[in-house]
């Protein structure tokens, strides 16, 4: 089969390798298509991962066409699969955090991933309950992109982001675009996004944004203070991994409010010097959240599927495996919002 894989930095070569085998206990997916993440941008730039050479890849959905005895009654049937496995037996795990199990693995990342014709489903998936149908009103694209909806989903429970809150989102990729999204569908009245790339700015606008502001043309604190009456806004989300939005969130959130730092900083530069006096007096809420439990992933499904999040309009080109590499390209250099690979 073929396969898009990582051999070290800046090195991505579509290979022929063997077809993923059943010695243990799990399924054989084929994959019908797996979008590109900003993870998978990273590991390009940097080729830093846990296994190398890597099949990248763990947004994905497809159809499970051999499993073993204990899960026969899948093949033929349309699934998504969370890529993070899971033990399912540590305190994190029982107590309903499984994100921060220190058995964690995850599929893409140390382990072969979705850029292949097929993947094997571990057994624990099963077990933890990261395997779900596809709903039959979802297209294996937009089951693909549950992965990372779902991430965002938990980072606004978190936040607790509800009917009336006025939100203030850093970044208009797509990840912002989701939480966008999100946040209208659980009833923020207001949403800003601060964005300095012209054009994701006037998709944000196409989407629904209320207001979009160019930090690199306007002060951004004095407008989101304009914009909310001099009190700043209840939940901010910092969705791009840049220390000055980090910064700026804490300006901008109102008092007793929330912030989530969503995107993580690139290795050698996690220090930031913030105000945290900022946080005392304003007796604000900061928090990080990444990945999504088994029942985060479920429940993210069941939003697209009964429409409440529409992500079609975020699917902006599609390749097939063999354009791989020029998938990768156009990914990079961000001119869409998610590229997806048909393999």
């Amino acid at each position: 089969m073929l396969a898009l894989r990582l051999f070290g930095k800046e090195d991505l070569k579509l290979e022929k390798v063997g077809e993923p085998t059943l010695e243990e206990p799990g399924a054989i997916l084929r994959v019908r298509a797996t979008s590109i993440c900003a993870t998978d941008i990273k590991a390009y730039t940097t080729g830093a991962r846990t296994k190398i050479p890597i099949t990248l890849g763990h947004e994905f959905s497809g159809e499970i066409v051999d499993a073993s005895r204990e899960y026969a009654d899948y093949i033929g049937k349309r699934v998504v699969v969370n890529p993070n496995i899971f033990c399912g037996k540590c305190e994190y795990c029982l107590s309903g955090e499984h994100v921060l199990c220190p058995n964690r693995y995850a599929i893409g990342i140390d382990v072969d991933g979705s850029f292949a014709e097929y993947l094997k489903i571990p057994d624990q998936a099963f077990r933890v309950g990261g395997v779900q149908e596809i709903p039959g009103n979802l297209s294996y694209e937009e089951a693909s992109l549950a992965e990372p909806l779902s991430a965002c989903y938990r980072g606004q429970r978190k936040l607790g982001i509800g009917l009336g809150d006025t939100v203030a989102i850093i970044g208009a990729g797509p990840i912002g675009i989701m939480h966008l999204k999100l946040a209208k569908a659980a009833g923020a009245s207001k949403v800003i996004i601060s964005e300095v790339d012209e054009r994701r700015a006037r998709v944000a606008e196409e989407l629904g944004v209320d207001h979009v502001v160019n930090p690199m043309k306007e002060d951004l604190e004095k407008r989101v203070m304009e914009l909310t009456g001099g009190r700043g806004v209840d939940a901010v989300i910092v969705a791009v991994g840049v220390a000055q939005a980090q910064k700026d969130a804490l300006r901008i959130v109102a008092k007793g409010g929330g912030i989530n730092f969503f995107a993580g900083l690139p290795a050698g530069k996690e220090e930031v010097p913030i105000n945290t006096n900022l946080i005392h007096y304003k007796q604000i809420t900061v928090l990080g959240t990444s990945m999504q439990t088994p029942f985060e992933f479920k429940r993210t499904l069941e939003i697209l599927a009964q429409g409440v999040v529409d992500l079609k309009p975020l699917i902006t080109h599609r390749y097939a495996l063999t354009d791989g590499i020029t998938a990768f390209q156009t990914s990079m250099k961000a001119e869409g919002l998610k590229v997806i690979i048909n393999p």
